[in-house]
């Protein structure tokens, strides 16, 4: 065979591969072939450009929804959530939600909390209680348990004053949220006081029963969303007093 057929076939070859190449060009779109171009120049270091990666991505991240990726609720969060479980379970007239200066109050009335000189939970308040405790296990705030009573004295065989029976009362509900709503027991304290902390006066029946309550207080933590309003405001005039009393400027002789 000639020599010059080895040189011919080589040539057949390559003409074959430029076709080739015209027809993917011409089914390629403009975009495709700038990306395709700068991705080679890049790459080869030697031409102006950069690799196709360093360009800019556009990524579609998901949105999580769940306890792991929301945050914790603010104590004005848990006030208006304690309001619509209450409302929800009929019980916002036994049951008052109140914004204080050491934090929310929830007063729930002895009545429906408890029986006559006992502590003994009622059975049909029970799922009320276990609602007030969710919305306090979403939040970190120390929670005080508090018992009152009016200042008619009692003595049986489990409580020989009104400081024994405020206290039960106290230890009850504290037991019930930690053991059946799962609230760490390190975030919560109670007391018993008696009738020393009377909301009205003991010498009528509608004082007497507004006086004998449970006070479920969630104090207001140190992060400044958390802060009283009290005690905002007075940061703030504390603050403006400090400016105003600075020395004042003096003029350049």
């Amino acid at each position: 065979m000639p020599s010059w057929l080895t040189t011919f076939g080589d040539l057949m070859a390559l003409l074959l591969t430029f076709f080739v190449l015209l027809l993917s060009f011409s089914t390629t779109s403009e975009e495709d072939f700038q990306e395709a171009v700068g991705a080679l120049q890049g790459a080869l270091g030697v031409l102006d450009g950069e690799p196709i990666l360093t360009s800019p991505v556009k990524l579609n991240v998901p949105i999580v929804k769940g306890d792991i990726t929301e945050a914790r609720p603010t104590m004005k969060d848990a006030k208006a959530e304690l309001e619509e479980e209450m409302e929800a379970s009929g019980q916002d007239e036994n049951v008052e939600v109140i914004q204080g200066p050491e934090g929310i109050i929830i007063r729930i009335k002895e009545g429906v909390l408890f029986p006559v000189g006992a502590a003994d939970i009622r059975d049909e308040f029970k799922s009320t209680l276990s609602r007030i405790g969710a919305v306090l296990n979403q939040v970190e705030n120390e929670v005080v348990i508090e018992g009152h009573t009016d200042n008619v004295p009692i003595e049986t065989d489990d409580f020989i004053n009104n400081h024994w029976l405020s206290a039960g009362r106290a230890g009850q509900v504290l037991d019930y949220f930690v053991n059946e709503v799962g609230i760490e027991r390190t975030r919560m304290g109670m007391a018993g006081y008696g009738d020393n902390k009377p909301l009205a006066e003991n010498d009528t029946f509608e004082g007497r029963a507004q006086n004998r309550r449970v006070e479920i207080r969630v104090l207001y933590g140190d992060g400044p969303e958390e802060a009283a309003p009290d005690s905002v405001k007075g940061l703030i005039e504390a603050a403006s007093l400090q400016v105003q009393s600075g020395p004042a400027p003096q003029e350049q002789p």
